[in-house]
C-alpha cells in the first residue's frame, strides 16, 4: 500500500513538472502581434482601397522579412474567396543582420504591412469583414519559436 501511494506521489509529481513545462512554452503569437486599422476603412465600390496592418513584435525577439531563403518570412494572404481583386502588399525592409552564421534580413520593433486593393464594382454596399492571415516566425538570438498564422480581420465599408 506504501509502495502505491509513493507510485502516486511521483506520478503526480511529473505531472505538475510536464503542465508546468507546457505553460513556459511560448509560440510566436505570444511575442508578435498584429492589429487591423482601428476605424475601418471606407471606399466606394469599384476603387481602390489601402490601409496598414500594424505589427508589434515584443522586445528582444524579431521576424524574418518576407521572401528571406534561410528563415520563414512574414507573409500576408487574404482568405480563400475573399472580396479584394489585384493585392499589393508592402512588407518591412527591415535590417541585414546575422543568425547563427546565416545573413539574414530581420524586422523587430513596431512596423506596418502596407495592403492595397480593388473594391470591385459589384460588391454590395455596407459592411463587410476582410480576413487576413499573418505568418510568422519570430526568434531571438538563441533559438526560434514555431511559426504562427496571424488572424487579421478588417471592417470594410462599401459606399
Amino acid at each position: 500500500m506504501k509502495r502505491l501511494a509513493n507510485m502516486s506521489i511521483v506520478m503526480t509529481l511529473i505531472f505538475l513538472v510536464i503542465a508546468t513545462g507546457a505553460q513556459a512554452m511560448k509560440g510566436s503569437a505570444d511575442v508578435v502581434k498584429c492589429s487591423p486599422p482601428a476605424a475601418g476603412i471606407s471606399v466606394a465600390a469599384g476603387q481602390r482601397v489601402a490601409f496598414d496592418i500594424k505589427l508589434e513584435i515584443s522586445k528582444k525577439w524579431h521576424i524574418y522579412a518576407h521572401g528571406d531563403s534561410n528563415y520563414i518570412g512574414v507573409d500576408l494572404v487574404a482568405e480563400e474567396g475573399g472580396p479584394l481583386q489585384d493585392i499589393k502588399v508592402e512588407y518591412p525592409h527591415g535590417h541585414e543582420g546575422e543568425f547563427f552564421g546565416d545573413k539574414v534580413v530581420m524586422i523587430e520593433g513596431k512596423n506596418v504591412i502596407k495592403v492595397s486593393a480593388l473594391v470591385p464594382a459589384s460588391l454590395d454596399k455596407g459592411d463587410h469583414v476582410l480576413k487576413f492571415a499573418v505568418t510568422v516566425q519570430a526568434c531571438d538570438d538563441k533559438t526560434c519559436l514555431p511559426p504562427t498564422d496571424l488572424p487579421v480581420s478588417v471592417k470594410l465599408t462599401v459606399k
